[in-house]
Parts: structure tokens; sequence; C-alpha cells
């Protein structure tokens, strides 16, 4: 191929496919009583994975499935919105393995197509949303723990714009590999460098690991407030801001209904909130660091992108997983633009 494809952002990240539950207060209760925190992410085996799933089915509860992944969410997003964007991340031949390419295609988003013939499937996130719009997640890496170094292409860093990392692969020994060969490959190349922190449990867990990575070349950092929290150790927002500006020179801390907070090289700033009635909070920050990274690549500044991202966050907690319908991500372009 003599023409070179140029990206806008290329992200390294899980491909999980989402299996997600309404869920009671009760069934809540329960599983926080098997020490799942509600609002987290757990990692856990494909069995226990399967216990629950099971568990759900005698409950006479149906399941929705869909493409997740928390990068792959936002790549698609950006995508959406008018981005060219990459995506690497690996895949099981398997029935989720096929309907995760086959999506990641649908959205307009490159990739490198290869199912991996395996004995460990495909990854997969059991997803349980509370009658209090909250997300529960319980992850079963599955084939994502084999990502390596292998995986990751100097070509496609070199010819992006941006390189967007999510908090979760950090997990998974190869997932931190890939990473820092990846940074290592933006920084020769002169290609941007967002890191998603993606969860509290990833920040205290690797919160050492993620430091290394931040310190080889980092532009832009998203969180919540609990990542923001725990990776400053420090609840005033002054003293948060103060310790990640050792580390980035942009910052944007999502707040939920409340809105962002941020700085970038002209000061702080802070983005009010969009009162909206939530249903499922599953997906929000992806839809907003999507939003945000195509904002920037149309050299909108890092507070008018944070507009455009609680704009859009807004609208995806109003539907039922993680993603809305492909053609209502420019509806909300559009909509945004002409107010």
């Amino acid at each position: 191929m003599g023409n070179k494809m140029n990206y806008d952002i290329c992200s390294l990240g899980s491909a999980l496919v989402d299996v997600t539950f309404q869920i009671d207060d009760e069934f809540s209760k329960k599983i926080e009583g098997q020490g799942i925190p509600k609002g987290a992410m757990t990692l856990i085996d494909k069995d226990d994975q399967n216990d629950l799933i099971e568990a759900l089915g005698t409950l006479g509860k149906s399941a929705e499935k869909a493409c997740g992944g928390s990068s792959t969410n936002s790549v698609v997003a950006a995508s959406l919105f008018g981005s060219t964007c990459y995506m690497t991340c690996i895949v099981g031949d398997d029935e989720n393995g096929r309907f995760y390419l086959e999506d990641l295609s649908l959205n307009d988003v490159n990739h490198a197509s290869s199912l991996i013939e395996s004995e460990i499937p495909s990854g997969q996130c059991l997803v349980m949303i509370s009658e209090d719009a909250e997300r529960t997640m319980c992850t079963n890496l599955g084939i994502n723990s084999e990502f390596s170094i292998d995986n990751v292409s100097e070509e496609v860093i070199k010819n992006s714009k941006f390189l967007f990392l999510e908090g979760y692969l950090i997990a998974s020994p190869g997932g931190f590999e890939s990473y820092k060969k990846a940074i290592n490959l933006a920084k020769v190349h002169d290609t941007k460098v967002a890191i998603s922190l993606s969860d509290p449990f990833i920040v205290s867990s690797f919160k050492e690991q993620i430091k290394e990575l931040i310190n080889i070349k980092c532009n832009l950092i998203f969180c919540n407030e609990d990542e923001a929290k725990e990776f400053a150790e420090s609840d005033q927002e002054e003293g948060i801001f103060g310790y990640f500006k050792n580390y980035t020179d942009n910052l944007l801390i999502t707040k939920g209904s409340k809105g962002c907070a941020g700085y970038d090289q002209n000061g702080q700033f802070s983005v009010p909130g969009i009162e909206v009635n939530a249903i499922d909070t599953n997906g929000a920050g992806d839809m907003f660091a999507g939003a945000v990274l195509n904002g920037i690549n149309e050299s909108k500044t890092l507070e008018e992108s944070a507009y455009f991202g609680c704009f859009a966050a807004s609208k995806t907690v109003q539907n039922s997983g993680p993603r809305l319908a492909k053609e209502e991500y420019l509806e909300i372009k559009e909509t945004f633009s002409s107010n």
C-alpha cells in the first residue's frame, strides 16, 4: 500500500462485549456482600462471571449485548463525530470476537482484523445497572490478558495526531508493557498522548505504573472525581489540580451530573452539568472523552471541547448501554453546534 493512512486518534485498549442486566436493590446488596463494590469495576474469572449471569437468568432477567471496552467506546464516538480513528485490540475466534470486529467496521473504525484462535475466550464485561442508574461491572478480561508489545504498531502511532489509552489495560502485564512501548513511540514521533484513568480500582492498584507511563509523555488526562482523589490522595480541588500539574499540562475531571472541571495553559475552568433523567451511566465517561478528543482535532480549545463532551455525555446517560445508535452522534453534533 503506497497510500499511507493518517489518523486523528489511535488507541490501544481492552475489547469487551458488554452483557447488561437491570438489577434491583436486593441483588445489589447481595453482590456487595460477595465483595463486589457497587459503582466500580471488579476483575473476575469466567466461571464466577457465568455464575452471576446464571443467577440473574434465574431471576428472569434478560440481557442486552453490546460492544464495549472503554477506549473503544471513546474511539467509536470520535469516529462518528468525524475523526479518523484506529483501534488496536485483541479478540478470540468466537461469537463475541466476530461480533466485536464487525461492530468496529460498522462504526467506521480502522482496526487490525485478526481473530486469535485460542482456548481463552474474548473479553466480556457483565454490567449491572441498579435502580439508581449506577453501573457495577464484573469483567473477565479473557484474551485481553494476552495483549503484548507485538500488538503495538509503530506505523499507526507515527501516523496519528493522538494516542489515546484507557486505564483498564494496565491491569494486564502485557498491557502495561504495550503502553510503555506505545508512549515511547508517541514521544519519538511527536504524537500527543491522552490517558483515561478509567476506574478508582485501577488507580489504587496500579498507581506507580500509571505514573511511570505518564512520566514518559502525557498531554491530557481524563478522570472522574473518585479517580482524581485516589490519584492525588486529596479531597480538595486545589490540592488535586496542584498534584496533577506535576504530571500533565491538560486535565479534565468529570463530575457526573455536575459537569466537569479542568485546566489547560490558559488556567482553570469548570463546565456546568446538564440536568437530565439518567437511566444508565455506563459509557458516559467514554463518550465524554471521545467527544473532547474530536473537539481538539477540530482545533477547539480544551474548554470548548469539554462543553461538547458534557453535552454528548448527557445524551448517553438517557439511554441504556454504553453507546448510542450510529445516526444519533451526528444529531448530537448538529444540535450542539446550533446552540
